[in-house]
């Protein structure tokens, strides 16, 4: 065995929602715990995998998933070579891993922000180099970032907007920074919230014009509503592209992934709604916590930050009432996604009723 993999310990996974509702006598349970899309995919999508035949289930997939690359290059305007699919943006943050890091190597990322960075960079047995955010606003300390790069760094992760905290970062800021890199490290740009925020350049993509040392990566499991299908994507130079897609197991997108992500992505119309939807609530919680008094990160995506004196007990107070939310990951931050509006109005109701009897 990797001693490496010794001291990693495995992804423990929510309870399911059957099971919290036995334990609590509970009809309803919003899940608000893993920043999933709670409107939905489009119904295109259904439609898409009900027109499949049969027969493809005996029969490989196409390993280069074209139908699901070309709907891409429509859309974002980026050549269809430079993309890359995995099952997951998780396959592709592993992959990437794989290529680049060695323990002999270093990345650095935002602290804090989403997981599988470190877990992958501990399983190469690279070090990590976490720079914490700007503590008033969340945002990324990149000069902090600048001085943590040394010659053994391989990687730069950029979860943009980041996750947990939501704040989102200009483009602007981000091809700064990457004017300052050195040309043989790899900034990887994060994506998986992009459709969530406010701003038509929001996107990296077009600095992979301009700089061979950047990663774009995307999901389809947030906005799209795709989480089960289990659908990443990155972009990138030529180079790079060919280190990745070496070790990219073959076939890891099945008949259903590529159909059904098709039809997501051409179904824009869609998407949109499900995003005003989501952005409008998320106005209305933003408001409700500022009526609370209660510190936070102003959030471009689809799930909320913020303080309270115990994380873990208004969690239980909430699941005990038949919403899930992310109490695990700080003492006194909790993650909270932005749910259908009945729900989000009793996850309201709920932390008011705590924020004020702690406050007493």
């Amino acid at each position: 065995m990797k001693p490496t993999i010794k001291n990693i310990q495995p992804y423990v996974a929510e309870a399911p929602v059957q099971a919290i509702q036995q334990a609590y006598h509970l009809d309803h349970i919003a899940r608000l715990s893993a920043n999933e899309n709670v409107y939905g995919a489009s119904p295109k999508v259904y439609e898409a995998l009900q027109q499949l035949n049969q027969d493809v289930l005996n029969y490989y997939p196409d390993g280069n998933a074209n139908d699901l690359r070309q709907a891409l290059s429509q859309l974002t305007g980026i050549a269809a070579e430079k993309f890359l699919f995995g099952n997951g943006a998780d396959e592709l943050i592993s992959l990437i891993s794989r290529v680049f890091l060695t323990s002999d190597s270093n990345i650095v990322i935002q602290a804090p922000t989403f997981g599988a960075y470190r877990t992958e960079a501990n399983i190469e047995g690279a070090e990590v180099r976490a720079i914490p955010v700007f503590e008033q606003n969340g945002h990324t300390d990149f000069s902090g970032m600048l001085d943590a790069i040394d010659e053994k760094t391989s990687l730069v992760w950029l979860v943009n907007p980041n996750n947990p905290t939501g704040v989102f970062e200009p483009v602007t800021d981000i091809e700064n920074f990457l004017n300052q890199l050195p040309p043989d490290v790899v900034l990887v740009v994060d994506e998986a919230y992009y459709d969530f925020v406010n701003n038509q350049k929001a996107t990296a993509l077009p600095l992979l014009a301009t700089h061979d040392n950047l990663i774009v990566v995307r999901t389809l499991s947030k906005a799209y509503g795709l989480a089960n299908l289990r659908i990443g994507w990155l972009a990138t130079n030529e180079a790079i592209h060919r280190d990745i897609n070496a070790i990219r197991a073959p076939y890891n997108l099945s008949s259903y992934q590529i159909a059904g992500g098709v039809a997501a992505i051409e179904d824009q119309d869609y998407l949109q709604k499900v995003v005003a939807g989501i952005q409008d609530e998320r106005t209305k919680w933003l408001a409700v916590l500022d009526s609370l008094n209660v510190p936070y990160y102003v959030s471009d995506t689809n799930f909320l930050w913020f303080k309270v004196a115990d994380a873990k007990r208004l969690g239980e107070q909430l699941l005990s009432q038949g919403v899930q939310v992310n109490s695990r990951l700080n003492p006194q931050w909790i993650r909270i996604a932005i749910g259908l509006p009945e729900d989000n109005l009793l996850a309201q109701k709920i932390t008011s009723k705590y924020i004020h009897t702690a406050a007493q």
